[in-house]
């Protein structure tokens, strides 16, 4: 349920930013916007509170907010407040995300290493990614050290994982395997 109510208020949002020919600079605002709640989680609890009046949130929403967002995207963030829906805004922000980088031809591609890669390599495999998907890459790389060397990447529901963990994990599984065998 609560999918779908957050996809029909990202939605909503989405055909309004289309609208005003802003869907990505709503889209950077509505991130910042959750980036701000998750550093401060105190303040989307206060948001959540049924006990604090509508009002008062509202008012808090525009001391912190107005003039730092575009104002449709404030009064949304009212609305969803008044709704009792704001603690639902980090899956609006993915179902907008989703959207945005349906109808722009985006894919997300996680890149897993165990050292950072370098801004070349990096710049390699996003066009390696762009080749095999045909969509433009949105690029997001992390670092685990944990994976030894190689790479893991992920791309909508796929992994390819070449790192020299897994590859250790399954040559010690052969090798146990066959050891069991005998």
């Amino acid at each position: 349920m609560a999918d779908m109510v957050s996809e029909r208020y990202a939605l909503s949002l989405y055909e309004v930013a289309q609208d005003e020919k802003q869907e990505k600079l709503y889209l950077d605002q509505l991130t910042e916007v959750c980036a701000a709640f998750d550093s401060e989680p105190d303040f989307l609890k206060m948001l959540t509170t049924p006990s604090i009046a509508a009002e008062d949130k509202q008012k808090v929403l525009k001391t912190v907010l107005e003039g730092r967002i575009e104002p449709f995207l404030l009064n949304f963030l009212m609305l969803v407040t008044d709704k009792g829906r704001i603690g639902l805004i980090h899956e609006m922000c993915q179902a907008y995300k989703e959207q945005y980088y349906f109808e722009n031809g985006i894919v997300e591609v996680l890149a897993v290493t165990a050292v950072p890669m370098s801004a070349a390599l990096t710049d390699k495999l996003r066009g390696k990614m762009e080749q095999v998907t045909g969509k433009k890459v949105e690029l997001k790389c992390s670092v685990d050290p944990s994976i030894m060397g190689g790479i893991v990447v992920k791309v909508n529901n796929e992994q390819f994982d070449t790192s020299l963990r897994t590859r250790l994990e399954e040559l010690a599984a052969r090798l146990t395997g066959t050891q069991e065998s005998r």
